[in-house]
């Protein structure tokens, strides 16, 4: 069953319009039931079950972070929001929200309610089927990790330790602020400067990737 047949009998269920009507849409505020909202509760956990099944299935090799790391990403609001679009869910979106507001989590949530109304009228096998043509161009994605999370965890195999950030400066402005930090694993020392500590941090985590990976070259 391809997406066209897969949508074709989506369509032709009863109550198929509620998946897609967010509670801003002027009907969905009288209505009570919260339709909507009952739908995506349903579809986040149908979601993770059948990604959390397919990824052990298929990536039985992987260790359990690659595995977190692949399902993170296929069910984060970004990459929902990005299939929303992809499959312009938005023709058939019935709210109305402010047009200048972001609105890739309400896009996410829709698309969840409608995973949650094609589990309540077809069940599991038919809710796979559509989430596996609808993911299919993101199943064998395998984000990177962050710099700080690989820095932490280079850290914790070759040493045994944890890595050594300190802020060294605290400058600039309310509106402008300056923060410098350093990092130093073993004999190896970076410096970076962000507009939050965190972002330093994250800066001089990179500079530390970068001779890493030279000094394993």
């Amino acid at each position: 069953m391809n997406k066209a047949q897969i949508f074709k009998t989506l369509k032709s269920l009863k109550g198929f319009d509620k998946s897609l009507q967010h509670d801003s849409f002027e009907k969905s505020k009288k209505n009570s039931d919260k339709p909507f909202q009952k739908y995506e509760f349903l579809g986040d956990r149908v979601l993770g079950l059948v990604i959390s099944e397919y990824l052990i299935a298929t990536f039985s090799h992987n260790t359990l972070d690659e595995i977190s790391r692949r399902f993170i990403h296929l069910v984060n609001t970004n990459t929902l929001a990005k299939i929303f679009k992809k499959y312009n869910l938005g023709d058939i979106f019935k709210h109305q929200l402010d047009p200048n507001s972001n609105k890739n989590s309400v896009y996410a949530d829709a698309l969840e309610s409608l995973i949650g109304f094609a589990y309540t009228r077809k069940g599991l096998d038919f809710s796979k089927k559509l989430i596996m043509e609808l993911w299919q161009d993101e199943l064998d994605t395998l984000p990177q990790k962050d710099p700080k999370t690989f820095i932490q965890e280079y850290c914790q195999k070759k040493y045994k330790t944890i890595p050594d950030y300190n802020l060294i400066e605290e400058a600039g402005t309310k509106h402008k602020p300056k923060f410098i930090v350093s990092l130093k694993i073993n004999d190896n020392e970076v410096e970076a400067e962000g507009i939050s500590k965190q972002k330093a941090e994250i800066l001089a985590a990179k500079k530390m990737i970068k001779i890493i990976n030279n000094l394993n070259k």
